[in-house]
């Protein structure tokens, strides 16, 4: 599409704000048209060949999309006077330049983990690296300030001394440097004539302070967010608070952009019934631009599974007929039933944050124990073995008379052999069940095998992550029929991909700025969200990011057994089905 007919179906407040040639804030509702406007502008602006302009985003993807969106309207011509990028490869780029076209070496993730744990070992501090991580961080986006003489300030100290020893700074470092340097004026701000930044909200004060820096070095700033929006207050996001000092400090024009593109009025109004609630907020109100005819319906089921089992059958089908689904969660654990019968059902779907709990360790041993119960598979022993506790000389010591394990030994023979005590019951103990196992699988007992199985793998083990994926590997393979080894090549079937059809499993979190024809929240409960870690008005705002995805088809649900998420009841969905 041309820019004249792009800037023709431009609503009133999208115009204002291509038009305004001061200081902006646009405050962006869900389903705004927030890029479209953002790039509309931007070619706007270099339809003067005197006019350089900067357009930042949170991500590489993000950068690589609205660059091309912007040259697809201005023209190609205009690409060397349009800087696209994310804040901190902008921020980098700067520092090449101060040091004379030589950017400095970046720490790779494992380069910051490696010198971490060394810093950690030599100051005899004994915390986690990701505690270590997360403090350093917290330090960087205050811009270096630390409370003087605590733990956090001689960790920091140590890991910057050890990254300036290694001729390397990190991540972080890209940007508090380039702020730094603008601030005591050993880098030059980009003579941007104007400067866009999408997402806002998102923004913590290193970020905010580079924007800051460029406002004050001259250029016109056009930010755009929505602080109902601001979900990342554990990453130091100012959301409401940044929005409210870039107006103040810099006399900024504010311009709501109100209408809602995506949602039909009923899953709108849903969402606004519960945003609502939130104090801290620019006012703002919603028009549902497609009017109504959507879908709102909230229902409890018995436990997850059958929740999980009503969300798979409604999204499926909506899949087949061509439309986007998405199961929407939490957190990404909570998914783990809705993968489950996916898989036992063989449909299609894509967990699209984090890991699937199938592939855990734990999911492969499970599976390779059941081979050996059917005898389908001969080898493995070993991973059983050191599941139970036995170490890697003992392992030794069991194959010097090369033997396949796979039989009952003696306890003399194996103490004789040089196992420990302990070690001799645990071999003696796993044995004896996979006797027993054996002979209920030939008389075809198969799901007495599988919960002991599952009964023998849970007694062994405390850690959580452990216990969920043996829990759901169990679940998925106690839904399938016939022998083990059919019901493997089932699970091992790769139905985990992206895909046009494939169901979408994700977060609240991950779903930020994605949107499908029918979305279904599962867990929503009081004991789920609001999450007790965070603060009630973020967690409504995640709420609301969540319920403002579906675009014609929202449902939310929830097991029987715990109380219903008040916002929930915000959204006055309490006296709806119950199944």
């Amino acid at each position: 599409m041309s820019l004249e007919k792009v800037l023709a179906v431009l609503n009133p407040a999208q115009r204002e704000v291509v038009d305004l040639r001061q200081h902006c804030l646009a405050v962006a509702v869900p389903g705004a048209g927030k890029t479209a406007t953002i790039a509309a502008k931007t070619a706007v602006l270099l339809a003067d060949p005197h006019v350089t302009v900067g357009a930042v985003t949170f991500s590489k993807d993000a950068a690589v999309e609205l660059r091309e969106r912007i040259l697809a309207l201005a023209g190609s011509a205009t690409k060397r006077r349009l800087l696209a990028g994310t804040f901190h490869s902008l921020a980098y780029k700067q520092l090449g330049r101060r040091d004379g076209g030589s950017a400095p070496d970046v720490a790779t993730d494992g380069d910051r983990t490696g010198l971490l744990i060394q810093v950690l070992s030599d100051l005899g501090l004994d915390w986690k690296v990701e505690d270590a991580i997360a403090a350093v961080e917290a330090i960087k986006t205050n811009f270096g300030q630390v409370q003087s003489g605590s733990a956090e300030e001689v960790l920091y100290r140590g890991y910057q001394d050890s990254l300036e020893r290694n001729g390397k700074i990190d991540f972080q470092d890209m940007l508090r440097l380039a702020v730094e340097g603008m601030q005591n004026g050993t880098i030059e701000p980009y003579p941007f004539r104007y400067l866009l930044v999408d997402e806002f909200q998102d923004t913590d004060p290193l970020q905010y302070q580079w924007i800051a820096s460029h406002a004050q070095a001259g250029s016109i700033v056009t930010v755009v967010g929505d602080d109902d929006q601001s979900i990342y207050g554990f990453r130091s996001a100012l959301g409401f608070r940044g929005m409210e000092s870039f107006i103040r400090q810099f006399d900024a024009q504010s311009v709501v952009l109100g209408n809602n593109y995506r949602c039909h009025a009923e899953i709108l109004g849903a969402a606004d019934r519960i945003i609502r609630n939130n104090r801290d907020r620019i006012p703002k109100e919603l028009v549902a631009y497609k009017g109504p005819g959507g879908k709102v319906q909230f229902q409890r089921f018995a436990d997850e599974y059958a929740e999980a089992v009503a969300a798979m059958e409604h999204l499926t089908a909506a899949v087949r007929n061509g439309q986007s689904a998405a199961v929407l969660a939490r957190t990404n654990r909570i998914l783990d039933p809705v993968e489950a019968i996916c898989r036992s059902h063989g449909v299609k779907y894509f967990r699209a944050s984090g890991k699937s709990i199938l592939n855990r360790p734990e999911a492969a041993l499970m599976c390779n124990l059941l081979e050996l119960v059917q005898r389908t598979k001969s080898t493995g022993v070993d991973a059983l073995l050191s599941f139970v506790g036995i170490d890697t000389q003992e392992l030794r010591l069991l194959h010097s008379k090369g033997r396949a394990n796979t039989e009952q030994r003696q306890r003399k023979e194996l103490l004789e052999l040089g196992l420990s005590e302990a070690s001799a019951d645990r071999y003696r103990e796993l044995m004896k069940r996979l006797v027993e196992w054996r002979t209920l699988c030939d008389r075809q007992f198969y799901s007495l095998v599988l919960e002991g199985v599952y009964e023998w793998m849970m007694h062994q083990t405390d850690s959580d992550p452990a216990r969920r994926a043996t829990t759901t590997t169990f679940d998925v393979l106690s839904r399938l029929n016939g022998p083990f080894s059919d019901r493997l090549e089932f699970l091992r079937r790769s139905n985990n991909e992206p895909a046009p059809d494939a169901l979408i499993l994700t977060t609240m979190h991950s779903s930020k700025g994605l949107e499908w024809d029918r979305v279904w929240i599962i867990r929503a409960e009081e004991t789920v969200v609001p999450d007790e870690k965070s603060t009630e008005s973020e967690e409504r705002r995640l709420f609301y990011v969540a319920v403002t995805r579906a675009r014609e088809d929202l449902r939310l649900s929830m097991a029987k057994k715990n109380p219903t998420s008040p916002f929930v009841l915000e959204a006055g969905l309490d006296a709806l089905t119950t199944t």
